[in-house]
């Protein structure tokens, strides 16, 4: 029987059963309120008065028709039954987060629960501005028959052989997991730093699928990708998505981004390891990551002097800053320092006109972050009003890109996602060289 049917089924119960009530409740109004009737009115409502112990009387309107007395008490119960019964609206069966949650300590993008027969990854507001939106992904072994509950649910075969990353970013994770053989299309190949990814796009083993409107469907198809890693900006990131699950390909969204501190966005390294069936390894390097962190942090935990920090550089006379509750403003607080905007409550970046800065900048010890110069004086072909800026008079310019590649890819925005420990070493050095004097960086130098 369907569901439509049993919505009828109830339907018909309740009817008889308010036929009766019905029948019987007129019955007594009029045996008991006969004498006392003073009008009928036309659909069928009589009016008696009752005696009240204080000598008043009391009116009472009652339904003489049993037909009618039925329909007010049966339309309500019919209503209840659709909606209780209708389809869509009845609880399915729980199989969303009854099992065994998997630890993510710093990451609040995603959750791991794992069902015994298949585990659940779920992604929570992964672009920019999103609240409320979450996808599901039920990752089930290949060896494995598919559960019947997962029927119409996004299903992903485990582990993953075939992976098409759309941000260089996702390298690191795969890097990190020993799994870049399993990468066969990447968007950006210029852009890339990793050794072995460049060495594998030369001889044209990964391919680059281009990226926004760019975007080559036909080659993806013909990559056969288990699984295509992709990250969004804004909502409209799902039409891309729903177009390429119209062609049936699996597709998930990696908000790592999106965390307000570094140990979270490393802490992805446990999401995608899920769909490699390598939850432990994830878990142990991230574990040996965060130690690493924590010894550093500790080391600038109790220092009375916090330089402050400006980062980034103008485009076009407008300025993006991180914002207050970024990552890069979690890591200049850990590394001793201290956010020129710090007071921002946002985790995205913004925008603020030259003017402020130049004026905010006399606050600022450190500039660090300049986007791609190289020397002092690429930085003030920029812009000249940087002259005017503390840190070019005292040379306390940082900038994160001493491991590029040939084709202008930053090992900042690669490896340095899974390695934020050799980060805050390399900040900790610049901020306070009182406690580490190291001059050997892995991810900065110095704009002289």
């Amino acid at each position: 029987m369907d569901e439509k049917q049993s919505v009828f089924l109830i339907g018909k119960v309740f009817a008889a059963g308010c036929r009766r009530l019905a029948t019987q409740f007129c019955h007594w109004i009029n045996f008991n309120c006969s004498s006392k009737l003073e009008c009928v009115f036309p659909f069928g409502i009589a009016s008696c008065k009752l005696p009240e112990t204080n000598g008043t009387s009391i009116q009472i309107s009652t339904i003489k028709n049993s037909s009618i007395l039925f329909a007010f008490l049966y339309i309500p119960f019919l209503i209840w039954g659709v909606i209780c019964c209708a389809p869509g609206k009845k609880k399915s069966a729980d199989h969303s987060d009854s099992g065994h949650q998997l630890s993510v300590t710093y990451a609040k993008g995603f959750t791991i629960v794992d069902q015994g027969k298949y585990r659940k990854v779920t992604v929570l507001d992964p672009w920019q501005q999103s609240s409320g939106i979450r996808f599901e992904y039920y990752l089930v072994e290949r060896d494995k028959d598919i559960p019947a509950e997962l029927e119409g649910k996004e299903v992903i075969r485990t582990p993953v052989k075939r992976v098409i990353c759309l941000s260089t970013s996702h390298i690191g994770f795969l890097s990190a997991l020993k799994e870049i053989p399993s990468l066969k299309a990447l968007s950006g190949a210029g852009f890339v730093s990793d050794p072995e990814v460049l060495k594998a796009v030369a001889s044209k083993t990964v391919f680059d699928v281009g990226y926004d409107q760019g975007i080559n469907y036909e080659l993806i198809l013909s990559l056969k990708p288990d699984l295509i890693m992709a990250y969004g900006v804004g909502g409209e990131v799902t039409g891309f998505i729903n177009k390429l699950r119209d062609l049936g390909l699996n597709v998930i969204l990696n908000g790592e981004y999106l965390e307000e501190n570094s140990l979270a966005k490393a802490e992805w390294i446990k999401f995608v390891g899920a769909f490699y069936n390598k939850d432990q390894e994830a878990a142990d390097y991230f574990s040996s990551i965060e130690k690493n962190y924590n010894e550093i942090k500790q080391k600038v935990a109790s220092v009375k002097n916090h330089p402050v920090v400006l980062t980034g550089l103008p485009y076009k006379d407008a300025w993006w800053i991180a914002g207050g509750h970024s990552n890069l403003a979690a890591m200049i607080s850990d590394a001793g320092g201290e956010f020129l905007w710090k007071e921002n409550t946002s985790r995205e970046a913004f925008v603020v006109s030259l003017e402020e800065v130049v004026i905010r900048s006399a606050k600022a010890d450190f500039w660090i972050n300049c986007g791609t110069v190289n020397t002092l004086n690429e930085l003030l072909a920029t812009d000249n009003r940087f002259t005017a800026f503390p840190q070019v008079r005292k040379k306390a310019i940082f900038n994160n890109n001493l491991q590029m590649s040939i084709g202008g890819g930053n090992d900042y925005w690669e490896r340095g996602v899974v390695r934020p420990d050799l980060i805050l070493s390399d900040l900790v050095k610049i901020f306070h060289p009182e406690i580490d004097s190291g001059k050997v960086f892995n991810f900065y130098k110095k704009i002289e």
